[in-house]
């Protein structure tokens, strides 16, 4: 009896975690999913070669979904998530681990010799 109970118990934490795995594989999804068509919007809202720097803003009043989105690039998409939902962020990377960082401007040091 103990034996089954045991058996019983690790095989309901193995289909959580799987649980758990699939909820944060779909939240990713939907994720990049957001960032493509985010970036999209960017793109045909500044026409090539007049685009400032992406910073993962959605245009007000843009509710288009765009079927030609391209998928995000690992910079564009920490720039996103910064400023996604966070509790879809939290489900995607509950520890952090794995989540993309933005890059941070390189700042100079005071010039030498200046007092």
């Amino acid at each position: 009896m103990r034996k089954f109970l045991i058996a019983s118990l690790v095989l309901a934490s193995t289909g959580a975690l799987a649980a758990d795995e699939a909820d944060m594989n779909k939240a990713r999804s939907e994720l990049r999913a957001g960032c493509a068509q985010t970036y999209a919007s960017f793109i045909a809202n500044h026409p090539a070669g007049n685009a400032p720097e992406f910073r993962g803003d959605k245009y007000p009043g843009d509710t288009k979904r765009y079927s030609d989105a391209k998928p995000c690039t690992e910079e564009q998409l920490a720039v996103y998530l910064d400023k996604a939902e966070p509790s879809l962020v939290m489900r995607a990377y509950p520890s952090a681990a794995g989540r993309p960082k933005a890059k941070k401007p390189v700042t100079s040091a005071s010039a030498p010799g200046m007092q």
